[in-house]
């Protein structure tokens, strides 16, 4: 398909579908013309603040109704597969967040769907967008620190996240909402798939809470060639840290090493009277990943939908497919059964 404009509409309205909307908006190639959420209010809502003709309560409806060329699917984790068979199903090319599903079978049946419709399936991998792991990855490739023996990546958030952003903390898990970030970036910074996984997972807080969801996830993944990679996960950190999101990275090679701190970036640190209540008046605030600049969404995180936009409008294969999403659901759910059994899992793609 080459087109001058893609028309498009977005699936799933909370946070992030938000972020969506407004990158897309932003985009010269993109006309998104509807939005859809189960709650009527917030599509209409929705609709009416960025002045988008169509909003729906339902996506048979707005398939039925709309002549669209893409749909952008950010419903919570666990909802992903029906918008993506049905729009799939209408011709219709799909962005979809991570992780592509909770299940190895629902993701083998997204994918057959869109190879039997000829449309593609990107899965919203950001972190392929973020400057310091583009960095990494291209010193990776240029073999600057040599031969990977070993990768400790942390990805957490503060405790606002399951308690008060997301309603359906419940219906996921760290593993899924952050551990999927993780574990793909390790597996594109390495171009290799992990043989076996050994996993455990702390629960309380959360629980105590009345949210039925673990706190935590430790993760030692060993792949064929000897890398070792760490992986911790938690969404319990304080409120009153001074970002939303901890994130860092350590890479060691033969040749060198690489040490990413994106989130503790120390570009800008306020504190005054709101800081110490943390997040949305974080001492770190963001100004990489969502930051808004002259009312414009920036940041890294609005790439791969400009990049969704350009490959429908052009014709070209996007840079992450429904494939990275299956290579993910397999190994989480190999690392939940190790955290179950408290036996290392080797994973059988």
């Amino acid at each position: 398909m080459e087109k001058s404009k893609v028309r498009i509409g977005v699936v799933g309205l909370g946070i992030w579908g938000q972020m969506h909307v407004a990158a897309y908006r932003q985009h010269a190639s993109a006309e998104i013309v509807a939005v859809c959420d189960i709650n009527e209010k917030i599509a209409r809502d929705t609709s009416a603040k960025y002045d988008i003709p169509g909003f729906y309560p339902d996506i048979d409806q707005m398939l039925e109704s709309e002549n669209l060329d893409a749909v952008s699917v950010a419903t919570p984790d666990n909802h992903h597969t029906e918008p993506v068979i049905k729009a799939a199903r209408r011709g219709l090319h799909i962005m979809v967040e991570k992780p592509l599903a909770m299940t190895v079978t629902e993701c083998r049946e997204m994918i057959e769907v869109t190879k039997k419709n000829n449309v593609w399936l990107m899965v919203d991998w950001h972190n392929r967008w973020n400057p310091s792991f583009n960095n990494a990855w291209k010193a990776i490739k240029n073999n600057e620190i040599g031969d990977i023996s070993y990768i400790y990546f942390r990805l957490s958030d503060t405790i606002y996240v399951p308690a008060k952003m997301l309603p359906w903390a419940d219906k996921s898990s760290v593993l899924h909402f952050l551990g999927s970030h993780s574990i793909d970036t390790i597996c594109w910074l390495t171009g290799k798939k992990p043989k076996s996984i050994k996993s455990i997972k702390k629960k309380g807080m959360l629980t105590g809470m009345g949210i039925n969801t673990a706190d935590m996830y430790l993760c030692i993944i060993d792949f064929e060639d000897g890398i070792t990679a760490v992986v911790e996960n938690s969404w319990t950190l304080p409120q009153s840290y001074p970002s939303l999101i901890e994130n860092k990275c350590e890479i060691i090679g033969s040749k060198g090493i690489l040490m990413l701190d994106p989130t503790g970036h120390r570009a800008l640190a306020k504190y005054s009277e709101k800081t110490t209540q943390g997040f949305p008046n974080s001492s770190l605030p963001d100004l990489f990943v969502t930051p808004t600049v002259f009312e414009k969404q920036s940041g890294f995180a609005v790439e791969p939908m400009y990049h969704f936009i350009e490959c429908v409008r052009d014709g070209k294969k996007p840079y992450t497919s429904g494939e990275d999403g299956l290579l993910n659901t397999i190994i989480l759910n190999a690392a939940e059964e190790s955290a179950e059994t408290g036996k290392t899992v080797n994973i059988n793609y």
